[in-house]
């Protein structure tokens, strides 16, 4: 599984009060299971992206959680991609 290195940061030092937008691309896994651990991480999932992706978030301090599912294929973060969630601020 490729972690981006911003992921690999919010695993090991997350921040108690960010939330995490992830792009996610599944291996082995079926979306059933993506749903059920963001169930499990208290996460959302936001939308389908092309490719076969997804867009996601959880709290920071989740992330390493997350990223323990089997069949993960990729994990980003949004804003690497240029793809975070607008909040409204």
């Amino acid at each position: 599984m490729y972690l981006s290195h911003p992921v690999r940061r919010m695993r090991d030092d997350p921040f108690a009060d960010q939330t995490a937008t992830l792009v996610v691309e599944l291996d082995a896994a079926e979306r059933s299971d993506l749903d059920a651990t963001l169930d499990e991480v208290d996460g959302a999932f936001e939308r389908e992206l092309q490719l076969g992706s997804y867009l996601v978030s959880m709290p920071e301090t989740q992330v390493d959680a997350f990223c323990e599912m089997d069949g993960l294929a990729r994990v980003e973060t949004a804003n690497t991609l240029g793809l975070a969630i607008d909040d409204g601020e």
